[in-house]
């Protein structure tokens, strides 16, 4: 018979890591423990991981830092479920509650297994169920085996996912002008917020072109005509992908509307690991013709005249910003210092590609608009439209 209970070795341990003392902490550990924490990747395997992750929680937080039990199970000899808290010199710690999980041993009477879950910081409250049904075919794609493609796509899939990846930490996380110029999204200025901020008030040009009507149910914010040409050329490409990812049969049981609803906001962040997940799956061995209604249309000519407008827009669009080769010497500083618009001219490129794989894989073979995939932008309106 086992002379403590878990109730009892748990609130020992608890006791000891309060009190900093790790050998004593440890004691109560079995040789084979797996403890898990569900802040780190990997659980810990073994007593001497278990000191070693007990020992750096120690040695990284104050001395007055401990932790309270709220409510801890008493039914089970070997299983206790516990409610903490944190303090800090008996205050509590916001966002610093947890709960756990711990097994005894039966043949040693010593911790086995334990499981610690800590409240995030960060509560995203019903936005994390649209994240859940977003990213839950994602993670049954990425996890299917029952397919087998060949190892060029594979070798793809990888390739997308690296590109994925180094997008989202070179473009939006490294460190100001390490890799690149400008600065991440952890240190973005408040003037690049109003930049971005005024270029998406003037989504499409709609503002501009009704205040240059006479028409002023709102202000248009003064951007410069190469960034607003930039980005309204983006958004509009970007716009005529959806009917595109639609016909794309290749992943299938997919929110293809919702990806496409964030990489209006986000480009690349998004669309990248699409790509990459859809390398995984089995090539079509027929490409059915789509069929095309008024919803593509509609698509094709809202984004070619958005396009159009776009180029027009950097040739004549705000007189006061100089001519043309002006605005291109602009374009071209900004193209060295701003990382909004290095993001935007790596989208730029990154879409001609998708377009052409994503074009080839709907357009059958025979078909004479198949050459259109490789002209940028104009070629993915004009098969919309036709």
């Amino acid at each position: 018979m086992m002379e403590k209970t878990a109730k009892d070795i748990i609130e020992l341990i608890y006791q000891a890591i309060n009190n900093r003392d790790i050998e004593q902490a440890i004691k109560w550990v079995d040789e084979d423990c797996v403890y898990e924490d569900v802040n780190f990747s990997k659980p810990f395997q073994g007593k001497n991981a278990v000191k070693h992750l007990f020992q750096e929680s120690c040695d990284n937080v104050p001395d007055d830092l401990k932790f309270v039990v709220d409510e801890i199970t008493t039914g089970d000899p070997l299983n206790v479920g516990v409610l903490w808290h944190v303090e800090l010199d008996n205050i509590p710690i916001p966002n610093g509650r947890g709960v756990s999980f711990y097994r005894i041993s039966e043949t040693t009477g010593k911790l086995i297994f334990a499981r610690d879950i800590v409240e995030p910081p960060l509560k995203p409250g019903k936005l994390s169920f649209f994240i859940i049904r977003l990213i839950t075919p994602l993670i049954r794609t990425f996890l299917k085996q029952d397919s087998n493609p060949p190892k060029t796509q594979l070798l793809l899939s990888k390739l997308l996912w690296f590109l994925a990846g180094t997008y989202i930490y070179i473009l939006l996380c490294s460190s100001p002008n390490f890799i690149l110029p400008g600065e991440p999204v952890w240190a973005v200025q408040p003037e690049t917020i109003k930049e971005v901020i005024s270029e998406s008030i003037n989504f499409f040009f709609v503002l501009p072109i009704l205040n240059n009507l006479g028409i002023s149910i709102m202000k248009s914010p003064v951007v410069h005509p190469a960034i607003e040409a930039q980005f309204n050329f983006a958004e509009a490409w970007i716009f005529m992908f959806l009917p595109l990812l639609l016909a794309d049969k290749r992943i299938r049981n997919f929110p293809k509307v919702a990806l496409w609803t964030v990489a209006m906001f986000l480009t690349n962040v998004f669309l990248l690991p699409y790509m990459a997940l859809r390398f995984k799956q089995p090539t079509l061995e027929k490409i059915e013709e789509p069929k095309k209604g008024m919803l593509e249309r509609i698509f094709g000519w809202t984004g070619l005249i958005v396009g159009v407008i776009a180029i027009i827009w950097l040739f004549i669009g705000r007189p006061e910003f100089g001519d043309l080769s002006q605005k291109i010497q602009y374009f071209m500083t900004q193209l060295q210092s701003s990382r909004v618009v290095i993001a935007f001219a790596v989208d730029l490129v990154l879409f001609a590609i998708f377009q052409v794989i994503l074009m080839g894989a709907v357009i059958p073979p025979n078909n004479s608009q198949r050459s259109l995939r490789f002209i940028p932008f104009f070629g993915l309106a004009f098969w919309l439209i036709l």
